[in-house]
């Protein structure tokens, strides 16, 4: 999904803009990198081209590179993640270098983002993820962001990685980019387990969330009228009709609950996984 957002937001900037979506590419990142310098470290004395078996690049994203007053540095657009502002990263982190800022505050988990040139290599961005959780140690994520040229190859390898990733999500984002309504849900090996996460705004700021076996949706025609009540209070949320969405969660029930076709969906996951250990 990464990749096809980016590539629309990039097609819709060319509607309005044709000169300046020319500066915009896709870059690539690694996600949850565990050590920034080995990883800078393989790709540049390989070349990123030739470094590619070690690596699993799920995540993709757009870049600009940017010269400020002869300072040089690069703005990023994520859809992908919902950041929900254009980020300036600037070398020098001053002025108009974005820094810190909040992309989620929810009353469970805070989210905090920062993206800076990596003083390994100005080649890459390091994007940290400050996770803040009551009662808990802060808790903190890398990843790596490489822009020093276009990532020529986000449907290959992101978007075919991303078809066995083992959680999945349809979101819909208000026109702030906060993250309003969808479902998402893990999936996991044994089909007795397979259950779904809706949910969606509801009257006076609440949101309402629903947690449901996908057996209840392997018949579109059979789903209870209870959870029908929420397909109803969500589908428009999600830009669809009721009857839409109900065919979808029956597509959905009817994958998660074939036990061939998940345990081989893990297996591949996991082998990409076990490859890409080492970052």
């Amino acid at each position: 999904m990464c990749v096809s957002l980016a590539m629309e937001i990039v097609s819709r900037i060319a509607e309005q803009h044709p000169q300046l979506a020319k500066h915009f590419f896709l870059v690539s990142c690694e996600e949850a990198v565990e050590e920034a310098e080995a990883y800078v470290l393989q790709c540049e004395e390989k070349d990123i081209e030739h470094a590619g078996p070690g690596l699993e690049k799920e995540h993709s994203m757009v870049a600009m590179k940017i010269v400020v007053g002869g300072r040089e540095g690069v703005m990023v657009l994520d859809p992908g993640y919902h950041v929900a502002r254009a980020v300036t990263v600037m070398k020098d982190q001053c002025y108009p270098h974005t820094g810190w800022f909040t992309q989620s505050d929810e009353p469970h988990c805070k989210r905090e983002y920062s993206y800076v040139l990596s003083h390994h290599s100005a080649n890459f961005i390091t994007w940290t993820e400050r996770m803040t959780r009551p009662g808990k140690p802060q808790q903190f994520e890398m990843s790596l962001i490489y822009v020093e040229q276009p990532y020529r190859t986000a449907i290959d390898v992101t978007v075919r990685r991303n078809l066995v990733y083992n959680f999945r999500s349809l979101l819909s984002r208000d026109a702030k980019g906060r993250v309003c309504a969808g479902m998402y849900f893990p999936v996991v090996p044994n089909p007795a387990d397979a259950q779904v996460t809706l949910f969606y705004d509801s009257v006076n700021d609440t949101q309402v969330k629903q947690k449901f076996k996908f057996s209840l949706f392997k018949d579109p025609l059979m789903i209870p009228e209870n959870v029908l009540a929420h397909l109803e209070n969500l589908a428009p949320q999600l830009r669809m009709e009721q009857s839409e969405l109900a065919t979808l969660m029956g597509d959905l029930a009817d994958s998660v609950l074939d036990g061939d076709f998940v345990k081989q969906v893990l297996e591949i996951n996991n082998s990409i996984t076990e490859m890409s250990a080492d970052n």
